[in-house]
């Protein structure tokens, strides 16, 4: 049988942060653990440096300039892969497969890299004529954007058990047993959010925090910064934040991955984003905030909050933030029920898998995966009359 090779293509996006990069990465590792023969990814040199040291053993990085145009391109990723195309396209000889992460990658792009000889898989969260062979839209939300296949012959993918993450995000996944159903250890993660806007606001919430008064349990409550790639100093990030009522503030070390810190995390502040699907997988207690740089609706946010997987927010320029923030946060900190549903939501809604779902589906063509079964599976979910 020939060989299996997958080529990943992903690059940063405006408004994503490292969103796509950090896909790429949990889809390698999964190829790689799943036995696909030959994976590399293909980025451009700021993506490089995020995935340089990142990348399993097996994989290789190739970077492209970062001043092509979509032709060429489309036209590079195609001399990459065609002397990989077999004459005869069957079960024993399969076509290489072109995973495209984001959302750059129009029709046309997609149809060039098709006509080469490649099977063409689409991971991105807004629908958009496609004429890929796949299309996974990995977030819990999908039906409303009007994906339209070109060709005809695109099959879906959609849903956050879709959602790709990595290894080291699923052994966290794995080591988070119980969740404490009393909050004193807060964080707010920046990648994707407007901080300068919502930092000294949620400061000011966080200020006014108290326990109930018949609680037995001494209060300690603290804040951890989960800074981004593109985040100013960590001394910057405490300023925006300010003095936060006398809480304890730290910034947690490196900027690229959180699944650890979020294991000691009892309440999140984030924005859509790979910290905010990791956070749902673990099944910490969240609240969602607008992501920055957006064009139209948030729909991540809009759909965490119709389906009260997050409580719904005021904005911080309302006359009465500092009220409707102290209300909300008394039961999303200290109501053991609601804290409760909150997490079981969250991992109904994006288990961890999903790196190894997509690559079974697509590169094995093995259906029978793991979904999202009944351990996870919410009675209170206020949509599951609706499905």
């Amino acid at each position: 049988m020939a060989q299996l090779k997958a080529w990943i293509r992903a690059v940063r996006e405006t408004g994503y942060g490292t969103l796509h990069l950090s896909r790429a990465l949990a889809l390698a590792e999964a190829a790689v653990r799943e036995g696909v023969d030959q994976v590399t990814v293909l980025s451009d040199e700021q993506g490089g440096d995020f995935l340089r040291d990142r990348l399993p053993d097996h994989a290789e990085l190739s970077t492209l300039p970062g001043s092509l145009t979509p032709q060429q391109e489309a036209a590079g990723i195609g001399d990459l892969m065609r002397p990989h195309v077999p004459n005869r396209v069957d079960s024993r000889n399969p076509r290489p497969l072109v995973y495209l992460c984001g959302h750059r990658y129009d029709s046309a792009f997609q149809r060039t890299l098709w006509k080469a000889g490649a099977e063409v898989v689409v991971i991105a969260d807004e629908g958009a004529p496609t004429f890929a062979d796949w299309y996974v839209i990995p977030k819990p939300y999908g039906g409303e954007l009007g994906i339209q296949s070109v060709s005809g012959y695109t099959r879906f993918l959609r849903g956050g058990h879709y959602a790709p993450l990595t290894i080291r995000a699923m052994k966290a996944i794995y080591l988070q047993r119980d969740h404490r159903t009393f909050a004193e250890r807060f964080a707010i993660a920046t990648e994707n959010l407007d901080s300068d806007r919502w930092l000294p606001a949620i400061g000011r919430a966080l200020s006014a925090v108290r326990p109930p008064q018949d609680t037995r349990r001494e209060f300690y409550p603290s804040v951890m910064i989960l800074p981004g790639v593109d985040c100013p100093s960590d001394e910057e990030l405490r300023q925006k934040l300010g003095d936060a009522g006398g809480l304890k503030v730290t910034v947690a070390n490196g900027r690229r991955e959180h699944s650890q810190e979020l294991l000691n995390v009892d309440l999140l502040f984030a924005a859509d984003g790979f910290v905010l699907q990791q956070a749902l997988a673990l099944g910490t207690v969240r609240v969602a905030l607008p992501r920055k740089v957006l064009r139209g609706e948030d729909l991540m946010m809009s759909h965490l909050i119709r389906r009260e997987a997050s409580p719904r927010i005021p904005l911080p320029e309302a006359d009465d933030f500092d009220e409707q923030m102290a209300a909300m946060l008394q039961r999303v900190c200290f109501d053991p029920a609601f804290r409760r549903g909150q997490s079981r939501i969250g991992q109904y809604l994006c288990d961890g898998i999903g790196s190894i779902r997509i690559i079974r589906q697509t590169a094995f063509k093995i259906y029978t995966v793991p979904q999202n079964i009944i351990r996870f599976f919410e009675m209170g979910d206020p949509i599951i009359p609706e499905l």
